[in-house]
């Protein structure tokens, strides 16, 4: 998946994971059991200028609940730089005015796919996405899809719930990203790819101050807002140290970068030749922004 595909306007879309059935909605609930319901929640998601592809990167659904715990809005995850091409806080005008994105029609036949275009900017040309007000550099926003657009079609989400997932989660336990490296996937079934690292600070802790820890994970472009995952399948421990058997799989945050080392080193050995130079090292580890995060702004949503 190395280009934006033939897309259709916003026209008919989206639906839910969890069970509800309104005159205008159908909520998906049951799945084929080869089919993990994290990969349909997950979708490459293309910045466009106009009829231009600038870049590709991944997102994924996310629905506010109500009090009942029935769905609320439903929500495009990725990152700011994703939407923009600029790094969080930057001054500079974002490079596009939408995103193109997809959801599948059909869980019985994943080839049927719907493309779909969602505006950036209002007639003001402010921001139709919301970004977090706590954590002004948090490379996260959540871009609303309007209600009209759920009619008919069901769509896997993630909730508040994923999140509270019963498994304990250490420095070295397993990580998993899914997305389109380099736009790489299944092209006939448009599903992402499962990338499996490790988590590599203290998941409790927020590194450097920030709602943020680090996975060890060979990561490429494309999966800049990937949702990272933990998963267990068997015996695993919970949140109170037991041991468990059983399934379990919870929505740890979002993937946003990788962190470049940058260090001066000797140019050459000649006499005349400069004394250093810049070098750059990737250390092959991400940023994750957690999931708490994602909750936060989804609860604090109201339409505009």
């Amino acid at each position: 998946m190395t280009r934006p595909l033939a897309w259709t306007t916003l026209a008919t879309a989206l639906g839910l994971l969890v069970g509800l059935v309104g005159p205008n909605r159908v909520f998906a609930q049951n799945l084929p059991v080869d089919v993990e319901p994290a990969s349909l929640m997950t979708t490459p998601v293309f910045l466009m200028n106009g009829r231009q592809a600038i870049q590709q990167g991944t997102g994924f659904f996310f629905a506010s609940t109500k009090a009942d715990g029935t769905p609320d809005t439903v929500f495009l995850v990725t990152n700011y730089h994703v939407v923009t091409g600029r790094t969080p806080l930057s001054k500079e005008a974002g490079l596009g005015d939408s995103v193109q994105f997809l959801i599948h029609e059909d869980r019985s036949d994943l080839a049927r796919v719907r493309h779909l275009s969602l505006k950036l900017y209002d007639a003001q040309h402010q921001p139709l996405w919301m970004t977090s007000d706590s954590a002004p550099d948090a490379d996260v926003v959540l871009l609303p899809v309007p209600p009209a657009a759920y009619e008919g079609v069901s769509l896997f989400v993630f909730t508040e719930a994923h999140t509270h997932g019963d498994i304990k989660m250490r420095p070295t336990s397993g990580a998993t990203l899914l997305g389109y490296p380099y736009g790489f996937a299944d092209t006939a079934h448009d599903l992402p790819v499962w990338k499996t690292g490790h988590i590599a600070s203290e998941p409790s802790v927020d590194f450097d101050n920030r709602p943020v820890f680090l996975v060890d994970v060979s990561a490429f472009p494309g999966m800049s807002g990937s949702p990272v995952l933990a998963v267990a399948n068997g015996i695993y421990e919970n949140e109170e140290g037991q041991m468990r058997s059983g399934r379990v799989l919870k929505l740890l945050g979002i993937f946003s970068a990788m962190p470049v080392v940058r260090a001066m080193k000797p140019a050459s050995a000649e006499v005349d030749a400069a004394p250093e130079v810049a070098t750059e090292t990737a250390l092959q580890l991400g940023y994750v922004w957690k999931a708490a995060l994602i909750a936060d702004l989804a609860r604090q949503y109201r339409p505009r």
